[in-house]
C-alpha cells in the first residue's frame, strides 16, 4: 500500500514537471553583445488543396495568439497578431517585438492559425497541421545576425469544401 501510494505520488510530480516545462516563454533570449531582447518571428506557407492537387495562395493570412502574462508570471489576458500577407510561394511572416510589450512581460502559449484566403474558391481552413486547432510554436533557431528568434509555423491549407471537426 505503501509502495503504491509513493508511486502514485512520484508519477504526479514527474506529470506536473511535464506541464510546467512545456509552457514556453517567447521573447525572452536576450542578444549577448547588447542584452536587449530578441523579437519572435513566425514563418510559414499557405497552400490550397484542390483535389490532388495543391498550390500557394498569394495575400493569405495567418494569425499568431499568445497569452500575455505580468511580472509574475500569470495569465492576463490573450493577445493576436496578423501575419504580413503571403507572397507569391505562399510564404507569410509575423513579428512580436518584446518593445510591444510593458517592462516584465511576457507571452506564452503561442498558437498560429489561418485566418483568411483571397480565393473564393479555396477559402474553407482545413485542420492540416492544426491551422485550425493553432499549431503551437516549439521548434525556433536564432538568425546568425541575431535579429529574431525564428519559428515554423508549417504548411497551412485552404480548400474549396467545408471540413467539419
Amino acid at each position: 500500500m505503501a509502495f503504491s501510494r509513493l508511486s502514485f505520488v512520484a508519477s504526479l510530480i514527474v506529470f506536473s514537471s511535464l506541464i510546467i516545462s512545456s509552457v514556453a516563454y517567447y521573447g525572452d533570449e536576450a542578444n549577448p553583445e547588447n542584452g536587449k531582447l530578441i523579437p519572435v518571428a513566425v514563418e510559414g506557407v499557405i497552400m490550397c488543396k484542390s483535389g490532388d492537387k495543391s498550390y500557394p495562395i498569394q495575400d493569405a493570412t495567418a494569425r499568431v495568439t499568445c497569452v500575455k502574462t505580468d511580472v509574475y508570471g500569470e495569465e492576463i489576458v490573450p493577445v493576436s497578431m496578423m501575419s504580413s500577407k503571403t507572397d507569391a510561394k505562399g510564404y507569410f511572416f509575423a513579428t512580436l517585438f518584446p518593445s510591444q510589450l510593458r517592462e516584465g512581460r511576457m507571452v506564452t502559449k503561442c498558437k498560429v492559425f489561418l485566418h483568411k484566403s483571397p480565393i473564393a474558391d479555396c477559402d474553407f481552413p482545413t485542420d492540416v497541421n492544426k491551422g485550425v486547432r493553432g499549431q503551437t510554436l516549439s521548434k525556433y533557431r536564432v538568425l546568425e545576425d541575431k535579429s529574431f528568434k525564428l519559428y515554423w509555423a508549417g504548411a497551412f491549407f485552404f480548400t474549396s469544401e467545408p471540413t467539419y471537426y
